[in-house]
């Protein structure tokens, strides 16, 4: 199968490049600039085994002075994931970059594979099920709308005839069995402020929980459906753990490392702005907006399209999983809380 995939220079798009390869696929990636590599679940760069081209998927025909032929599928992984990115940016690079895929799978005649995020459930908790977005709905941020819009642009297109199907990935952390991760962002600076004294005391729900779910895992789950997109036509999979992850437990075992002064979670009533010294206030006014409205709620992604037709449950993400997660992190030298 010749693969065309874009955000191939991203941790999903990266590790998803490198299976494909090992599953004897050809692959082709879209690259903006030169020098960029394409890290496999391993950090081992990939991009010699696979064919690069330059372009921008916010121009349409991702910009690509000579598209390929002879595509049997497009994977489509790129995204900006900046939450504090401009809604004009949002706009282009994640509507516009999809609508640009879609009108590229339409001139091949093949399948489009769409990698989202569980997260276009918007500011819903509870148990979300694998139903269609609302681009509507009451979002955090720019990031969740604009992957809704994305997605309702997807369910337009395949009602026209495209044959289509949503990945929905959480919020994506190590690999199950050695907390292995090739690319750290998002999520992880969160993180890291969880064990430093900047982050002090914020607003949160007594059961706060994130949506974590192990990069291995999306992997596999996005293999299962590029290597059977008749099977996943019309499907909206949410690629998460079996439960969300304690918020409180993280924090538990943060307090376990050297060097942590753990946040603390407090009701969000007493929560006072006013209080905070000049750092912590400074953190909060950056980091809050983006992130706190995450510390209040404890959505649960329910769905078992991965199940029914991969046979693939949700890997089950326990503490010491977490911890392996962590260490992978302080041995790197992400983690510098000693």
């Amino acid at each position: 199968m010749h693969v065309f995939l874009t955000g191939a220079t991203g941790l999903v798009g990266g590790a998803l490049a490198g299976a494909l390869i090992d599953a004897g696929h050809r692959v082709t990636v879209l690259v903006r600039g030169e020098g960029r590599d394409v890290l496999d679940m391993d950090s081992s760069d990939r991009i010699g085994e696979m064919t690069a081209l330059q372009g921008d998927v916010a121009q349409p025909g991702f910009g690509m002075a000579e598209p390929p032929a002879a595509i049997d599928l497009l994977i489509h992984c790129a995204a900006t994931v900046d939450f504090a990115a401009s809604d004009a940016v949002h706009e282009a690079i994640n509507v516009g970059g999809t609508a640009h895929a879609m009108a590229l799978a339409r001139a091949w005649g093949c399948p489009l594979l769409h990698v989202s995020t569980a997260y276009v459930c918007g500011r819903a908790d509870g148990v979300i099920s694998e139903e269609p977005a609302d681009p509507l709905a009451n979002f955090t941020n720019g990031y969740e709308a604009s992957k809704a819009r994305a997605e309702a642009l997807v369910e337009a297109a395949r009602r026209d005839g495209l044959v289509a199907a949503i990945a929905r990935p959480a919020i994506i952390v190590g690999r199950l069995s050695d907390g292995a991760i090739a690319r750290i962002d998002g999520f992880h600076h969160l993180f890291r402020l969880f064990g430093s004294p900047l982050l002090g005391d914020v607003p949160a729900a007594p059961d706060a929980a994130f949506a974590i779910v192990p990069i291995c895992h999306v992997t596999a789950g996005l293999m299962a459906m590029a290597e059977n997109m008749a099977a996943f036509d019309g499907a909206r999979v949410h690629l998460v753990g079996a439960e969300p992850f304690a918020m409180a437990d993280m924090l538990r075992i943060v307090a376990d490392y050297p060097g942590t002064v753990p946040a603390r979670m407090i009701d969000p009533v007493t929560y006072d702005p006013a209080a905070l010294d000049r750092r912590t206030t400074m953190v909060h006014r950056r980091i809050g907006p983006q992130f706190f409205d995450y510390f209040l709620r404890s959505p649960c992604f329910a769905g078992n399209s991965l199940q029914q037709v991969a046979g693939m449950d949700a890997p089950i993400i326990d503490e010491a999983a977490f911890r392996r997660m962590i260490d992978h992190c302080v041995k790197v030298g992400f983690l510098d809380w000693r």
